[in-house]
């Protein structure tokens, strides 16, 4: 395929863009600043999606004729995007970014498939004795991040123009991910000397994936996600924080003293992956195996 990917110097924009590659893809990739996280033969083309495509970018992007549009490009940070509302620049980014990069598809006489890179963070609350969510339960975000990937879902169902699959990625990590996250996060603070960590609660209960499986499920999605339809793309399995907790200290071979400053049990969102496994998709990396290899850029 040739492949377009929006946000392509991000975590899983990276990773996106080495496994595109490595599948014969021709890929370009969109970045706003550094292009040094790029490798391979991807091309380049810098535009900030907050604002109008400059005329660059558009004739970069019309010559590559892309067949798939990856669109990754988001503040992808909960904490960035506002409490209750989306806060401005979640909203001209998350929302009128998508709807930028729909209408530029939509010029395209190539037509390519969008794939949106949402997020599991527009179901909103879950209740803990029933916290499996499938596509067709009703998204009920609680948060601007939530909100502002549910509006940039509703953006893109609205566009008739061109082909739309919407990926609802879980949490994810693996290498390369910033101490933004829980699990690099836990490794910088376990490979310190601190003798005392503090953290939110270990009877969390929340879907964990490896970054290299996600990617591997948007491009299925490229290849053979209907138009339209929505897609889960996690492990399937809850894990707990405390459990990722014991995991990490074993890897660390110490233990220090964990203070939980919330520590109430409570779960987050567990995908129902039934739709995307029809297509074909099985994770291939074990929760240990994304441990230790986060923990080894630590250790």
């Amino acid at each position: 395929m040739k492949a377009l990917i929006t946000g392509a110097a991000g975590f899983g924009g990276y990773h996106l863009v080495e496994h595109s590659l490595a599948s014969g893809d021709e890929v370009m990739g969109i970045v706003r600043g550094s292009t040094s996280s790029l490798m391979g033969s991807a091309a380049i083309a810098h535009w900030d999606i907050r604002e109008p495509i400059n005329g660059e970018a558009e004739d970069a992007v019309r010559s590559f004729e892309p067949e798939v549009i990856y669109h990754l490009a988001a503040i992808s940070r909960p904490n960035l995007c506002g409490s209750d509302f989306p806060n401005d620049e979640a909203v001209h980014t998350n929302v009128d970014g998508t709807r930028r990069i729909l209408d530029l598809a939509a010029s395209l006489p190539t037509k390519p498939k969008v794939v949106l890179i949402s997020s599991s963070h527009v179901y909103g609350a879950v209740d803990q004795q029933n916290p499996i969510v499938s596509e067709t339960s009703i998204p009920l975000p609680t948060r601007g991040y939530g909100r502002s990937k549910l509006a940039a879902e509703q953006a893109a169902l609205t566009q008739t123009d061109v082909p739309v699959v919407i990926a609802r990625a879980f949490n994810h990590t693996g290498p390369g991910q910033t101490p933004n996250y829980i699990v690099p996060e836990w490794c910088k603070r376990l490979a310190s000397s601190f003798d005392v960590i503090e953290i939110g609660s270990l009877d969390v209960s929340f879907d964990l994936s490896d970054v290299r499986d996600i990617v591997r499920g948007y491009r299925l999605l490229a290849d053979k996600g209907e138009d339209r339809k929505i897609y889960n793309i996690g492990s399937g399995e809850p894990v707990k924080t405390g459990e990722l907790m014991e995991m990490l200290c074993q890897l660390a071979r110490r233990r220090p003293e964990i203070h939980e400053r919330d520590p109430q049990s409570r779960s987050e969102p567990i995908a129902d992956i039934t739709a995307i496994r029809e297509l074909g998709y099985s994770p291939m990396f074990s929760l240990q195996r994304s441990i230790a290899d986060v923990w080894a850029e630590w250790a």
